[in-house]
């Protein structure tokens, strides 16, 4: 407690370490030993480290003295009434930063349905003519989205219907989860297969937000003696720009791509001095982030003969899928399944090893009814360091160790490597070896390499293989691309192995940038087995899909000819599309026709004759950016034209852009002796949505009537009286509507106007 009667009392500008604060501070002074005092909370809002035990009372509120700040110097200027303070960066808490976190926008839905179709007829020289098709349905809103697919196979003959799978799904974004019912995949993990069965699933589902990062980002950190800026520099690359405070710092979710790599800040004080900090990371999808946890839990029956039959169910089945991140550089993960005279499980895990790279495994086993106790190991090791990209695997499985999905070709041994390496300017060469083995089939090993390397104004790329069980064989390719343009290319192939040669010409043409328009690619191929010249074509349009392919081997001719696209519903509205994909919206511009519509600034489509268009092709769970050029539009159209659609998946939605159609007219208004209306009265309707603005001989702009304005609408105002002692008068104007036509702003003549 001090002697409030000992202490002076101040009210400052600061000055912390050369940086002027916008708020004065209250301080006290001992004016016989000098000591002086800040408010506790000024001090907390300077971020000054704090003593506890150092901590004074003044007039019953805390204050805290300057000398208990280790390293700190301070001064007063009385006459500009300033408190100078300088202190080591240590003296002050530290100040965090993240980088890379984003808003998470909200999704929504529309109620409605869609329809997609894909059907292809068969023709030609030694094929059977047919007609094929796949269909898929589904009705979606916020109880979430019920899916139906079905495969429809030669339907102008022997029609065959069969179901592929029916699912209802919910997803739930702030839980980062999903329920499904009905036909779907186990989830597998790093241990197991996905196996097609019919049942429960719920799990984690991470692509509710795409912008959410699951696996460990680096973080660096410094000390800063006054505010500074810094800059980070990631692989060389300047990612971010921040300013910091005094203290120490760190910054968090740095901007970095997989692998190894280097992160450097650069310190610039308020004096342009600069200082270094370098760190190297290693990232790797295969962890979790510290605490995080993902699973999945399915339980249901197997689903067999899938494509070839509706509703064949086989044994009951149950799986548990774990990961859980231990640490930034450890993650565990745990699979356990059951069947029917079976129960397994395998656990293991990833481990970061420094900057070197990340290795991960598991150990378990089976136990069966028949086949009796089994085991089951794998581990890998995968290292991008610079240039070098290095993937070591191998997995065994005992001969009595079963899993969901086994079957005579599945492998019981598997041992791949694979080498990547980046020669820069002198392109990039692959490496792969296998061997595996199967439980009841010969065992198979081959090596492959491949090369890349820009070659003038093209790309050359090469291509070996040979396998060395069961059977020896050497296949070579290299082909060479030539770009002809943005959206052109022509590439020269030879291939060759023990029984052919072929040398193949292929011309490409893209639909660049746009979704829309023609797509197509020209083949000739001659070799010593065949010659052969083929055509693919797929033209898009906003409606639908076509596809053509169509190909002579020989003097053999066949063909494929393939129409695709969707009906879309969203509450009320009808569109067809070509195909929608995982998420679609429905524009409606106020009967508007032919006007270009952007998806994400790329052309998306035009309006039809009802002003609607179908954007497929959304993604989920993120901001697709929508908009119209303004200045395609009729001068009768306002608004913004622009709107942010963040759909469900496999849900649809109505963008409204802000287009409103809004009529006008001149008229000359006048009151019942036919004097006109006083220049500068302004008049609207009740709903302030209707105005008129009078001017010179009672000519006035009335604005605001929308299309399908019919009725006469009242407008009324108040104009000040003839003069100082006259009242105000209140004008109120009948108005009708102007009819439709080419002009935007006709001339009605006169309207008698009461007051």
């Amino acid at each position: 407690m001090l002697e409030e009667d000992r202490w002076r009392e101040w009210l400052l500008a600061p000055v912390i370490n050369g940086e002027a604060r916008a708020e004065a501070a209250f301080l006290v002074q001992d004016p016989v030993t000098g000591r002086l005092a800040v408010e506790l909370e000024t001090a907390r809002r300077w971020r000054l480290v704090i003593d506890p035990d150092a901590v004074l009372s003044f007039q019953g509120q805390p204050f805290l003295p300057l000398d208990a700040v280790d390293g700190a110097t301070w001064s007063i200027d009385p006459v500009e009434l300033t408190l100078t303070l300088d202190a080591p960066g240590a003296a002050f808490q530290a100040y965090a930063l993240e980088l890379g976190e984003r808003e998470r926008p909200i999704p929504r839905t529309g109620f409605g349905g869609f329809l997609d179709y894909d059907l292809l007829a068969t023709v030609g020289e030694g094929v059977d003519r047919r007609l094929d098709g796949l269909a898929e349905a589904g009705v979606f809103g916020e109880f979430g989205t019920l899916v139906s697919s079905v495969q429809l196979e030669d339907v102008t003959r022997d029609s065959d219907l069969v179901r592929l799978d029916t699912t209802f799904a919910r997803d739930f974004p702030d839980q980062r989860a999903t329920l499904r019912v009905g036909d779907g995949l186990t989830t597998g993990g790093a241990f197991a297969r996905a196996v097609r069965f019919g049942g429960l699933h719920y799990g984690t589902n991470f692509a509710t937000d795409p912008n959410f990062v699951t696996f460990p980002l680096p973080a660096i950190g410094g000390l800063a003696d006054q505010r500074s800026v810094v800059e980070v520099i990631v692989d060389n690359i300047t990612r971010s720009t921040s300013d910091v405070p005094a203290g120490p710092f760190s910054i968090a979710n740095l901007p970095v791509v997989t692998g190894a790599g280097e992160v450097q800040l650069k310190i610039t004080d308020l004096l342009g001095r600069e200082r270094i900090v370098t760190q190297g990371y290693y990232v790797s999808p295969r962890l979790l982030r510290e605490g995080l946890h993902e699973f999945g839990y399915e339980a249901g029956f197997e689903r067999e003969d899938f494509g070839s039959e509706s509703f064949d169910y086989g044994d009951p089945i149950a799986t548990a899928t774990h990961r859980y991140g231990l640490s930034e550089a450890a993650t565990l993960e745990v699979h356990a399944e059951a069947a029917p005279e079976r129960i397994g499980a395998v656990a293991g895990g990833a481990l970061r090893v420094g900057r070197f790279g990340v290795v991960t495994g598991g150990l378990g086993g089976s136990l069966h009814d028949d086949a009796g106790s089994g085991g089951f190991g794998q581990a890998t090791l995968e290292s991008t360091l610079g240039p070098l990209n290095l993937s070591l695997r191998t997995r065994y499985a005992g001969a009595d160790f079963r899993q969901h999905g086994d079957g005579p070709n599945t492998p019981r041994r598997v041992d791949e490597a694979r080498l990547g390496v980046d020669l820069g300017r002198a392109g990039r060469l692959g490496l792969f070896a296998l061997n595996q083995s199967r439980r009841e089939r010969r065992d198979s090993r081959a090596v492959s390499a491949s090369y890349t390397v820009p070659l003038g104004p093209g790309s050359l790329i090469v291509n070996a293989a040979h396998t060395l069980t069961p059977d020896a064989e050497t296949a070579l390719t290299a082909s060479y691309t030539l770009p002809l343009g943005a959206q052109r290319n022509l590439t020269a192939q030879v291939s060759g192995d023990e029984d052919d040669r072929q040398v193949r010409a292929i011309y490409r043409r893209s639909r660049g940038a746009s979704d829309l328009g023609l797509d197509y690619r020209l083949a000739a191929e001659t070799g010593s087995a065949r010659k052969r010249v083929d055509l693919r074509m797929d033209y898009q349009t906003s409606h639908a899909g076509l596809r053509l392919d169509a190909e002579a081997v020989d003097g053999d001719t066949a063909g494929r000819l393939g129409v695709d696209g969707s009906i879309a519903l969203v509450d009320g509205e009808v569109a067809v599309s070509r195909r929608i994909g995982r998420a679609f919206g429905i524009v409606d511009l106020a009967g508007l026709e032919g006007v270009p519509v952007f998806l994400d600034n790329r052309r998306a489509g035009t309006t039809d004759a009802e002003g609607r268009l179908v954007l497929p092709d959304l993604r989920p769970y993120q901001s697709n950016r929508v908009r119209v050029d303004m200045e395609n539009l009729p001068l009768d159209a306002h608004g913004d034209g622009e709107a942010v659609a963040v759909p469900f998946d496999r849900a649809g939605l109505k963008l409204d852009l802000g287009i409103r159609r809004y009529r006008g007219m001149t008229a000359r208004l006048v009151d019942a002796s036919g004097t006109p209306l006083p220049g500068g009265l302004f008049l609207e309707d009740g709903r302030g949505a209707i105005t008129a603005l009078v001017g010179k001989d009672g000519l006035a702009e009335v604005q605001g009537f929308e299309l399908s304005d019919r009725a006469i609408v009242t407008l009324e105002g108040v104009a000040a009286g003839e003069d100082e002692l006259a009242p105000p008068v209140t004008f109120r104007c009948p108005v009708r509507p102007p009819a439709a036509g080419d002009d935007p702003m006709p001339f009605v003549g006169d309207v008698t106007c009461g007051s």
